[in-house]
């Protein structure tokens, strides 16, 4: 390893690129930041790198590899320096700006002449410890690249320096041209390796970096921090101070060789870096010593201007501003007391007291003050104002103070801080009576103040009054937002170009992109995918006439409605308009729906009259069929015509008859409920559909069970059959099986219509019931038929289940309640499908969502599918639900993420019981009380004693509620408000309390037996009900639902 002049240059070299790289990017998203410096910077770090270890000759890598490496700098760094130049003179000629970004293309093949060892192909060290290398042919053409960006640079900063220089802007930009024309020098070198293998090339580099900085420290080109500038203005001191410590101590080795033997570079970095760590604090004692010991208080009030100077010319807060003014001149001038008065933006002739010192009165920060100035005092704030000046106003040992106000004590000294001919404020001063009188020194002191400090104030109130601004501006910038994306209509402001200028939230949900891919945009390529304006466009109308224009077309299948509306804007602006579109593809198919509704109306109105009209004919022609029939004998050839004569008519009597039914006057319609017989309505009903579509490969297939009449509205039935069996033939296509069924199962009537038709996706099965939706093709259906159907059995206390897919077919369950008691009675499910899922989501969503806070994103988790819930219902609708989370499915439960539950658990075989939620109208019902017994029960029927729950910390009623069953609180968790968790880790209160036992519990298993049914888990809950019981001997009971139990009362 060899450490000398060769390897020390690079070194420090690197490491001042290194603090240049560091806090240049240190100022990244700030004013002034160039990427192009950094890359500069980035490239010449790597080049004193490479050349650093090059030289040093050590055992990592080879001497080539780290030529190479060097190379990779030293080559790059043209390409990094001339973009900089380009951003550094604002050059925005777009010519330029591509030349000097498209040579970073070049580095690509210079690194391929250069690890292919077409620059170099031998590097290394001589027997005597020389470093050598040797060019390869390609090295011309690789110096030649760099060399002709370095030129080209070098006449950049030529033109550049004389234009700025006749646009006056002060940047000198001479030091940049000589460390450009260093750096050619220093680069010219290497293709003579003789003078190449020393770093002469790196050094002037360095050279050029030290001017480049200088000049970007001096003009402010680069906006780097205050400790940025100190470190890296401390490192280049340190350079050069070690750099004059060589020379001198070499010079003094030449006349005495004993001097300091061996190697004296360590001694000379080191003395360097002391140099920088001493000078500073030297400097500042220097000044101390003279300040506080040769000549103490010399001038106390130029250090308190001094101090306060430098602090107001960066304050831009009045408070602040306020506490600084009085702190220095109650601290430097020894005054009793001080105030800072400042008049209020939105009261002209209101001042405010904005920072007071020792000053005796009884206002406070920001309580008004009221001047009442003798006239002399006013007469000479009038001139004050008149001339634009801020002046000091004293009194002297022989005049009375200034009266100022009746809410503050007279006044020494008063300063009116004029702005803009108007006085802004005042500092006013009060001395105590020992000081007869105010020096020149201080006066002349306080005239400075007085400027600096209405400066300052105006630069405070300007702030200030930018500040109350900039909030009323973002304030109507707010409520037009939220105006403007509240428009439930695609909304854009588009120029007279047709580029898009704003878009709301509507029309980016619509169009289906990105805001940023529509701003900026021309509108009819954002929109419709087109490369000129679209024909239909009233855009230019609108602007010409500055009328509201509306037009329609057809896009795509798709009829849109568009509207155009002029802006008012500034002169000498371009043009805008908003664009309002909306797709009325539904709205135009609803209205010709609408048309056809109405004449499937007329023709149904036709159609009772026909029928009417056809009655009396038909009638004649059974009637004389029936005769001739009578009178003809059966072996006559006549016999076999007039019986199919008799049959024709009668099945055209009948298919009269239906029609009649079913399109009578909806007035002639009976609207009150009546029994009705599903079976025979929905056969009625399929007779219909078949009729009026071609059903000749379709198989209907019947599973009719007994069925108790119904009481309902026969004609909504037979629309609602009719709807179903007749979506169910379309899907088939023709041919397919269609299945009807009917059942009634726990006092529920069941309708089944299934088909093997293309099935439902998944998307669409959340809509289906939704107004006007409909896959089917535009002109083929409103999309009314399944949301007329939820409506027909919603009214009638019923529900729809739709099980669908794809390729397989669906299959619609109506259920309706057989009898009012059944539409009463509460009972008890374990979910095991994907509608009962549904259901306990909807539950969880209206109670723990819309009730009690719960985040959205908490319902329906991944893990909310291997947990069992139970449901309650009402009749056939869902009121409440909870779930169990048992340790052989989930381990850690759920609450481990929030609370240490292990560490208060006796074993791992426990469950978490979560999500207890029930409808407000069933709280005080046996649905609460059944949830919470069903759940515990379910629990121990699968052998686990430890039970957890959590609640919210401010619902003390439930949590009392699960102290009185023998939960135990164990602590308290955050998410975010405060949660309570318990634990059950021994027998429940039912359990050990035998009155309760006896009383409540017995009874209450009893009534819940028949209410509940959890498939193969029944049993298993009801050995766990005979398991509790059996631990008493029966006695006298109680209805548990009517006695006033404890559990229940706190229900």
């Amino acid at each position: 390893m060899i450490i000398d002049v060769s390897t020390v240059i690079p070194a420090v070299a690197f490491i001042l690129y290194i603090f240049f790289t560091v806090f240049g990017f240190m100022q990244f998203k700030k004013e002034g930041f160039f990427w192009s410096f950094q890359l500069y910077m980035v490239f010449v770090a790597i080049w004193s790198f490479g050349s650093m270890m090059m030289h040093l000759n050590s055992e990592y890598m080879t001497t080539l590899f780290w030529n190479r490496i060097m190379l990779i700098g030293l080559l790059s760094v043209p390409f990094g320096l001339s973009n900089f130049i380009v951003d550094m003179l604002e050059i925005h000629k777009r010519s330029i700006r591509v030349f000097a970004q498209a040579s970073y293309l070049l580095i690509i093949p210079l690194m391929v002449l250069n690890f292919s060892g077409s620059i170099v192909h031998q590097a290394g060290f001589t027997p005597e410890g020389e470093f050598f290398y040797k060019l390869a042919p390609g090295s011309i053409l690789a110096y030649s690249i760099s060399y002709v960006y370095l030129i080209l640079t070098l006449i950049i900063l030529l033109v550049g320096a004389k234009y700025k220089t006749l646009k006056k802007t002060h940047k000198n930009l001479k030091l940049p041209l000589i460390g450009v024309g260093v750096m050619l020098i220093g680069i010219f070198m290497n293709i003579f390796p003789a003078l190449g293998k020393y770093p002469i090339d790196i050094f002037a580099a360095t050279i050029n970096a030290m001017l480049l900085f200088y000049t970007i420290y001096r003009y402010r080109l680069i906006s780097y921090s205050r400790i940025g500038i100190n470190i890296i203005y401390s490192t280049i001191l340190a350079i050069i101070a070690s750099i004059s410590y060589y020379i001198i101590i070499s010079i003094i080795k030449i006349f005495n060789s004993n001097f300091i033997p061996g190697d004296i570079l360590p001694l000379t970095i080191i003395l360097g870096i002391v140099t920088v760590l001493i000078i500073h604090p030297l400097r500042n004692l220097l000044a101390y010593v003279v300040d506080t010991i040769i000549i103490p208080k010399r001038h106390p009030y130029q250090t308190t201007i001094k101090n306060l100077s430098h602090r107001l010319t960066t304050i831009v807060n009045l408070k602040e501003l306020g506490d600084e003014v009085v702190k220095n001149l109650s601290s430097g001038l020894k005054t009793e007391w001080v105030i800072f008065v400042v008049k209020r933006l939105d009261n002209g002739d209101t001042f405010n007291m904005i920072a007071n010192s020792k000053c005796p009165t009884d206002l406070k920060e920001g309580d008004e003050v009221v001047f009442t100035f003798p006239p002399y005092v006013e007469e000479k704030l009038h001139k004050l104002r008149s001339e634009n000046v801020s002046s000091i106003l004293n009194v002297t040992p022989e005049e009375k103070r200034f009266e100022v106000s009746e809410q503050l004590p007279p006044a020494d000294v008063l300063i009116p801080l004029v702005v803009r001919k108007q006085i802004a404020g005042y500092i006013l001063i009060g001395y105590d009576y020992t000081k007869s009188l105010i020096t020149m020194i201080e006066l002349e002191a306080l005239e400075i103040l007085a400027a600096q400090s209405s400066l300052s104030l105006e630069n405070a109130l300007s702030f200030e009054q930018l500040r109350e601004q900039g909030d009323e501006l973002t304030m109507s910038k707010n409520k037009m937002e939220a105006i403007f994306n509240g428009i439930a209509s695609p909304v854009c402001l588009i120029d007279i170009d047709y580029t898009i200028q704003e878009v709301n939230t509507a029309a980016v949900a619509f169009y289906g992109n990105n805001k940023k891919g529509l701003i900026g945009n021309k509108c009819y390529r954002a929109f419709f995918q087109r490369n000129r304006p679209c024909q239909f466009c009233q855009a230019l109308d609108c602007l010409h006439n500055g009328a509201v224009e509306e037009t329609e077309t057809t896009i795509k299948d798709r009829v849109f409605s568009f509207q155009f509306h002029n802006v008012k804007v500034p002169e000498n602006s371009k043009n805008v308009f908003i664009e309002i579109i909306n797709d009325i593809t539904e709205q135009k198919n609803l209205q010709e729906e609408l048309v056809r509704t109405e004449k499937m109306a007329g023709i149904g109105t036709l159609a009772a009259g026909i029928a009417h009209e056809l009655n009396n004919p038909l009638a004649g022609i059974l009637g004389t069929a029936e005769i001739m029939l009578s009178e003809v004998e059966e072996d006559h050839a006549h016999h076999e015509y007039l019986e199919d004569i008799l049959s024709y008519s009668k099945t055209a009597a009948d298919v009269i008859k239906e029609l009649s039914i079913y399109s009578r006057k909806e007035k002639d319609a009976p609207e009150e409920n009546q029994s009705v017989e599903i079976v025979r309505i929905l056969e009625f009903s399929l007779r219909l559909a078949l009729r009026g579509i071609d059903s000749h490969n379709i198989e209907v297939r019947r599973n009719y069970h007994a069925l108790p009449y119904l009481e309902a509205n026969e004609s909504k039935l037979q629309q609602l059959f009719l709807n179903f069996i007749v979506n169910a033939i379309q899907a088939m296509d023709g041919s397919g099986v269609l299945t009807l069924s009917c059942m009634e199962q726990d006092g529920l009537i069941m309708i089944k219509v299934g088909d093997t038709g293309c099935g439902i996706a998944d998307k669409d099965l959340n809509q289906i019931f939704t107004p006007f939706f409909t896959t089917k093709a535009p002109g083929s259906g409103t999309g009314l038929g399944l949301s007329n159907c939820y409506t027909i059995v919603d009214k009638m206390g019923g529900r729809i289940r739709v099980k669908s897919e794809l390729g397989v077919g669906t299959e619609f369950t109506t259920i309706f309640p057989a009898n009012d008691e059944s539409r009463d009675t509460i009972r008890f499910s374990l979910v095991t499908d994907q509608a009962g899922m549904s259901d306990v989501f909807f539950i969880q969503r209206k109670v723990l969502v819309g009730e009690k806070g719960y985040l959205e994103e908490s319902i329906h988790r991944q893990e909310d599918e291997k947990a069992m819930h139970i449901l309650a219902f009402k009749g056939i609708h869902p009121v409440g639900t909870v779930s169990l989370m048992t340790s052989d499915h989930f381990w850690p439960l759920p609450i481990s993420e929030y609370f240490d539950i292990e560490s208060v658990l006796h074993s791992r075989n426990c469950s978490e019981i979560i999500r207890l939620a029930v409808l407000p109208e069933m709280r005080n019902t046996s649905a609460s009380i059944g949830l919470i017994i069903l759940v515990f029960l379910l629990a121990r029927s699968k052998g686990i004693e430890n039970l957890v729950i959590d609640v919210f910390a401010d619902d003390l009623k439930t949590i009392k509620l699960y102290k009185k069953f023998g939960f135990e609180e164990v602590g308290t968790y955050f998410s975010p408000s405060a949660v309570t968790v318990l634990t059950l880790q021994s027998k429940s209160t039912l359990e050990k309390d035998k009155s309760q036992l006896r009383h409540f519990v017995r009874p209450l298993f009893a009534r819940l037996r028949p209410m509940f049914d959890f498939g193969d888990m029944t049993q298993g809950v009801l050995d766990e009900m005979d398991r509790i019981l059996s631990a008493d001997t029966p006695g006298e009971v109680v209805d548990p639902l009517e006695e006033d139990s404890a559990i229940m009362v706190d229900l």
